[in-house]
C-alpha cells in the first residue's frame, strides 16, 4: 500500500507542477492584465503596482517566485479582491462547493447503483426500459439547463423551495442546486452499473455461486455489488472533483457563494493569482480522489495487487 501511494506522488507532484505552469503561461498569453481597465493609469503607478506584484520581472523570474510561494502554502494575493488572498477566498467559497458536491455525489452513487442493479436483474422488463429512458434524458440534459426548470417550477410556480442565496447552509437552500447537479450524474452511474452488473451476472464466478445453491439475495449482496462497483469508483473521481469544484453555472444560478464565483470574476478580471489557485485547487484534489480511489479498487479487487 505504502508502495502504491508512492508511485502515485512520484506522477502527481510534476503533472501538478505542468498544470501549474501551463494555467500561470496561459493566463498571461491572454489580453490585457489584472490592473488594464478602460481609463489607463498613469505610467508611474502603474510601474509601482507592476513592482509591488512582482509583473515588472520576466515571466521565468515570475514563475520562480509563484512556485516558492505554492511551495510554502501562499498562494498569493488576489489582484482583484482587495485585502484579500487566494487562500483566504479559497477557504470561503469551498466549504459551500465541498457540501454541493459531496451531497450530490453521495445522492447520485446511491440512487444511481440502486437503480443499475434493479434495472439489471429486471433486464427487459417495464422498469429496466424506464430507467434506461429516463437516464438517457438525464444524460442528454445539462445541469446549467436543468436548474432554470426546476427553480421556475419549484421556487417560483409552486413557492416550495427557495431559488438563490445559501443562508448559512440551510437544507431547503441546498435542495435544488444538489438536484440539479446530482441527476445527471445519477443518469450516467445507473447506466454504468446496470452494465457493469449485466456483466457480472454472466461471469463464470457467479454461475459457479448458482450452482453451488448459495442463495440469489447473497449473491447479490456480496459477489455482484462488490465487482459491479468498480467501474464506478473509477468513474467517482474526476466525478466528485468536477463536481466539487465544476458547479460554476450552478452556483451562479442560484446565487451561491462558492469558489465558481470567484473563478469566474477572476477569468474574467484577469486575476492571476485567484484563477492559478482554484485550477490548483482542482489538480490537486483530482489528484487525491485518483489515489483515493485506486486504494478502493485495491481492496475490493482481489487481483489488484497492493505492494
Amino acid at each position: 500500500m505504502i508502495q502504491l501511494i508512492i508511485k502515485r506522488l512520484a506522477i502527481a507532484i510534476p503533472t501538478l507542477i505542468i498544470i501549474i505552469a501551463f494555467v500561470f503561461g496561459l493566463m498571461r498569453v491572454a489580453p490585457g492584465g489584472p490592473f488594464t481597465n478602460e481609463r489607463a493609469l498613469p505610467p508611474e503607478i502603474e510601474q509601482k503596482i507592476n513592482e509591488a506584484y512582482d509583473l515588472d520581472k520576466p515571466l521565468i523570474q515570475q514563475f520562480g517566485i509563484y512556485l516558492s510561494k505554492i511551495a510554502k502554502g501562499d498562494l498569493g494575493p488576489s489582484y482583484k479582491y482587495k485585502d484579500f488572498t487566494v487562500n483566504e477566498l479559497i477557504l470561503s467559497g469551498f466549504p459551500i462547493s465541498l457540501t454541493l458536491g459531496i451531497s450530490a455525489i453521495i445522492i447520485s452513487l446511491l440512487l444511481g447503483s440502486l437503480l443499475g442493479i434493479i434495472a439489471a436483474i429486471k433486464r427487459n422488463t417495464i422498469f429496466d426500459y424506464a430507467v434506461m429512458g429516463i437516464s438517457l434524458i438525464g444524460i442528454c440534459v445539462p445541469s446549467f439547463v436543468l436548474a432554470p426548470i426546476l427553480s421556475l417550477f419549484f421556487g417560483l410556480y409552486l413557492g416550495f423551495l427557495p431559488i438563490s442565496g445559501w443562508n448559512g447552509g440551510n437544507i431547503y437552500n441546498l435542495i435544488l442546486p444538489v438536484v440539479s447537479l446530482s441527476l445527471p450524474q445519477i443518469a450516467i452511474i445507473s447506466r454504468m452499473m446496470r452494465s457493469s452488473t449485466i456483466e457480472t451476472l454472466n461471469s463464470n464466478f457467479i454461475r459457479t455461486a448458482r450452482a453451488k445453491g448459495i442463495p440469489k439475495r447473497r449473491i447479490i449482496t456480496k459477489h455482484v455489488i462488490r465487482s459491479s462497483i468498480l467501474p464506478i469508483i473509477d468513474y467517482l473521481a474526476p466525478a466528485t472533483a468536477g463536481l466539487m469544484t465544476g458547479s460554476i453555472i450552478i452556483e451562479q444560478i442560484f446565487g451561491l457563494p462558492g469558489i465558481g464565483r470567484y473563478f469566474v470574476v477572476g477569468a474574467l478580471q484577469r486575476d492571476y493569482t485567484l484563477v492559478s489557485g482554484v485550477m490548483i485547487l482542482y489538480a490537486s484534489l483530482l489528484m487525491f480522489l485518483i489515489l483515493l480511489s485506486d486504494i478502493l479498487r485495491a481492496i475490493l479487487d482481489p487481483r489488484v495487487k497492493i505492494k
